[in-house]
C-alpha cells in the first residue's frame, strides 16, 4: 500500500496532509478491546510498522513531534 504525503509550510510550522484513510485510530482500537489484553504478535506488528513509518519520515528529514495512539490509523480493524 502506498500513501502520498503532501507537505505545506507556513512559518513557523509545517503541516503534512494525506488523503482520507478509512479506519480507526490505534487509540480507538485499544479502547474497543478492553478488558482483553493485546496479543504479543499483534503488539510486535504494531511496533514494527510504527518504527518503519518513523524511519521513512526521518530519512526524508521529517520529524513527527506528536506521535501517540490517537495519531496512528489502523487500516485493518
Amino acid at each position: 500500500m502506498y500513501f502520498q504525503f503532501i507537505g505545506a509550510c507556513k512559518e513557523p510550522m509545517m503541516v503534512i496532509v494525506t488523503e482520507l484513510l478509512l479506519g480507526g485510530t490505534l487509540r480507538k482500537y485499544f479502547l474497543n478491546m478492553q478488558p482483553r489484553q493485546l496479543d504479543l504478535r499483534v503488539a510486535i506488528g504494531f511496533a514494527l510498522d510504527i518504527a518503519r513509518a518513523m524511519e521513512c519520515l526521518h530519512s526524508h528529514g521529517i520529524i513527527h513531534r506528536d506521535l501517540k495512539p490517537g495519531m496512528i490509523i489502523t487500516l485493518n480493524f
